[in-house]
């Protein structure tokens, strides 16, 4: 009787199914799911119905335009994470070198999250074979270090190519903690510049805050240009302007602004960056542990 019951709950599927499943969820459909796992579409379709069929479970609703996770599709995708998870782990464990290795990674300061430190102390923690090396800067100033061979890794916005998207993160304008009248964000100012608070160029937000600001017909001018984030916000906390950050990069004390004069603003992208000649034994664990730690 005790072997019956063990045989009947057994979990027998193989880790690629597990994949297609978290795709499909993760890449919002089918096809842009079998290009991440590199299997055809209908090789995926099939692979999540036999994973349906033996849990004798509706993991996924699908439409000809959509996919949706059902109630109890959530509840396993936790578990089917979590067994990817130890999986790479179990991989790594046994073809890691076993001595020190270094990985240097190179972050857009825009683009680094705040819960940064931790996600490093985190990493270090479980391979502690791996030292890291940090450079933070602009990204359009990192990828001369990749290409010299100084950098494995960058983290940055669309500057280059080749990258891979890792995700989307929402531009946004942000002010001072407190509004004071007269300042960018209330409705009855539109006709008067708005003072602007930017980085130097070659920074994509800028020339993005430029052209959605005169695409609505609202008058600015520069009032500061900073050389970094955080000297962006400090101007900002000082009342010299307002400027366009990514969604992340809006520390706590700061506002993030909307009236009729402020224009919607497009999404930006993050992307990872190697040199394709060149591998490192942790640098996807490193972006497994960097995309977990922003999907929590």
């Amino acid at each position: 009787m005790r072997e019956a019951n063990r045989t009947e709950f057994q979990l027998d599927v193989d880790l690629l199914s597990l994949r297609s499943l978290v795709a499909v969820v993760e890449e919002g459909g089918f096809s842009a799911a079998a290009k991440r796992v590199n299997r055809t579409q209908s090789a995926i379709s099939l692979q999540v119905a036999k994973l349906e069929d033996r849990l004798n479970t509706k993991l996924l609703e699908r439409t000809s335009r959509s996919v949706s996770v059902t109630p109890a599709g959530e509840i396993f995708l936790s578990y089917a994470r979590r067994i990817l998870e130890l999986s790479d782990e179990a991989l790594l464990a046994v073809s890691a070198p076993e001595e020190k290795t270094l990985l240097r990674v190179g972050f857009a300061e825009y683009l680094a999250p705040r819960h940064l430190p931790n996600l490093l102390a985190t990493f270090r923690r479980a391979h502690p074979n791996c030292e890291l090396s940090l450079v933070l800067g602009m990204g359009v100033d990192l990828f001369p270090s990749m290409d010299e061979g100084k950098l494995d890794l960058v983290f940055a916005g669309p500057e280059a190519d080749n990258g891979t998207l890792l995700w989307e993160e929402e531009l946004v304008w942000t002010g001072p903690g407190e509004e004071k009248d007269g300042e960018a964000g209330s409705e009855e100012n539109g006709a008067d510049p708005i003072d602007l608070v930017l980085m130097h160029p070659p920074c994509s937000y800028r020339q993005i805050a430029f052209d959605s600001l005169t695409s609505v017909g609202q008058p600015w001018k520069m009032s500061i240009e900073a050389n970094s984030v955080q000297a962006v916000q400090s101007a900002i906390r000082a009342g010299l302007g307002v400027s366009v950050l990514p969604c992340s990069a809006v520390a706590e004390d700061l506002t993030f602004l909307s009236g009729n004069e402020l224009p919607d603003l497009p999404n930006t992208s993050v992307m990872c960056y190697q040199r394709p000649d060149q591998s490192h034994p942790y640098a996807q664990r490193f972006i497994d542990y960097l995309m977990s730690s922003v999907e929590a």
